[in-house]
């Protein structure tokens, strides 16, 4: 490094003494004075568009004042109360002969619809009433696309991070490890995967094998070698190593691929029906054949298995968001598996991922993936991973108590009365791999369902000077 920058000064002072003997050198103050006003310039633009910002967060905040005034409760105690009754109404309208003594609480279970709907989603508004000195229109008009270009480039030289991959509003693609074949069980038993769209097969360099109509079903079997056999839909052909299944169109989104294998093991009820590319891989380090799926960070959100998605909409948030920062993370810097073919596998080692199946029959998940589209964890410029377990002792652990590290000093020991395990004490919750770092799943459900509290709030708790950072 120290050779490099000496190069760079000797060059560097080479290039201002050629331009100082031509002449050159006014030209070049001419160029550093033009990208210097360039800057003075996006500079002015991005304090417009920061105030049209905080113009538009004090109307969000003036509309949470108006549900408040209209729909909220004059006590948590009533809040509790109208809380309790729309949980019975609800029963009642389930079962209605079981429950017709929760008939007449049709009205507060409406009232309180009306709080999850109106207040609760604004809650987190409250604390832009700081910026009530924006409440003039006269800022409505610094939100042109101009300023808010002068905004995003003058933000971009000033916050430099880690999250630099891009991708788009699915994010980037990350490659998941889904099974893991030996090859004996190629051998005897076929492979066999189709699509509910028309789909391409190519080889390990890209070339093209054959389309193959929707719902038509392709067979691969190992052959030697490391070498894979191909038929079914296409003429037979052997080829090195790898196929790849992928949709025609390269912008599809809704290609769904069904497999059907021998010595799957799921940790669902359902592993066999998945977005974006699949690929049967052979890796001559371990001798094993996987099966990866290859689609946008966002989609692999969709199937995340770490939850059902039938607590609280904030706890959903939470999860989802913590889920994509790992994901996130992997995508950027991981390399276990760079062997495999892969960045992360589907099991409980990493994070567990159902695919489609999942997603479609738990909704509310992707329900908050979308909610929560393209953020992740960030501590200063760096991705925050976010460890989690499901209970705790009543505390959380810093990461260097836990794992000995202080490069992750995100992750402080907090007090954790809502995430206690009722009865288990602390060495049986290790023992069942609650590492208890980061962040509490049953503390995060309680302070989201019982407290109110949005995710933001949760994960700030939780994880020491952080932010939530939108990454595409």
């Amino acid at each position: 490094m120290i050779f490099l920058k000496d190069v760079n000064k000797m060059f560097l002072s080479g290039i201002l003494l050629i331009l100082a003997v031509s002449g050159g050198f006014f030209c070049l103050s001419k160029f550093a004075l033009a990208i210097e006003d360039e800057d003075k310039g996006d500079a002015v633009l991005y304090e417009k568009y920061e105030k049209y910002r905080k113009y538009e967060k004090y109307k969000k905040y003036k509309k949470y004042k108006k549900y408040k005034k209209k729909y909220g409760f004059s006590s948590s105690s009533q809040r509790r109360e109208y809380k309790q009754a729309y949980k019975n109404y609800k029963k009642y309208k389930k079962q209605p002969s079981k429950y017709r003594q929760y008939a007449g609480l049709k009205k507060k279970y409406k009232r309180y619809k009306k709080y999850r709907k109106y207040v609760r989603p604004y809650k987190k508004y409250k604390k832009y009433r700081k910026y009530r000195k924006y409440n003039k229109k006269r800022y409505a008009k610094y939100g042109t696309w101009e300023n808010k270009e002068g905004w995003l480039r003058h933000k971009n030289k000033k916050q430099q991070t880690e999250a630099d991959l891009g991708g788009g509003n699915l994010g980037p693609n990350i490659t998941v490890g889904l099974f893991r074949f030996s090859k004996d069980d190629l051998r005897g038993s076929a492979f066999r995967v189709r699509a509910n769209k028309e789909y391409l097969i190519r080889d390990i360099d890209g070339r093209e094998l054959g389309r193959v109509s929707a719902d038509t079903e392709t067979r691969v079997k190992y052959s030697k070698g490391g070498k894979l056999k191909i038929n079914g839909s296409i003429e037979e052909v052997i080829v090195d190593r790898e196929v790849r299944f992928e949709a025609i169109d390269s912008n599809e989104t809704e290609q769904i691929f069904e497999v059907v294998s021998p010595g799957i093991i799921c940790y669902s009820d359902n592993c066999n029906f998945y977005r974006g590319e699949l690929k049967l891989r052979y890796s001559p380090e371990s001798k094993k054949i996987w099966l990866i799926n290859n689609l946008p960070l966002e989609q692999y959100v969709w199937g995340m298995g770490e939850i059902t998605g039938s607590g609280d909409k904030d706890y959903n948030d939470v999860m989802t968001t913590a889920y994509r920062t790992y994901g996130y993370w992997k995508i950027k810097y991981s390399t276990k598996y760079a062997s495999e073919g892969f960045k992360v596998n589907a099991t409980p080692g990493n994070q567990l991922y159902f695919g489609y199946s999942w997603e479609d029959r738990h909704q509310r998940i992707k329900e908050a993936a979308q909610r929560t589209r393209g953020k992740i964890v960030m501590y200063e410029d760096r991705i925050a991973i976010v460890p989690y377990s499901s209970w705790t002792d009543g505390r959380t652990r810093s990461w260097k108590e836990r794992w000995g590290s202080d490069n992750y000093p995100w992750c402080q020991s907090v007090k954790d009365d809502y995430g206690k395990h009722p009865s288990k004490k602390t060495k049986q919750l290790e023992a069942e791999g609650n590492h208890m770092v980061g962040l509490s799943a049953h503390g995060a459900l309680h302070l989201a369902d019982e407290k109110d509290w949005d995710y933001e709030k949760i994960l700030k708790y939780y994880l020491k000077d952080i932010k939530i950072k939108g990454v595409y």
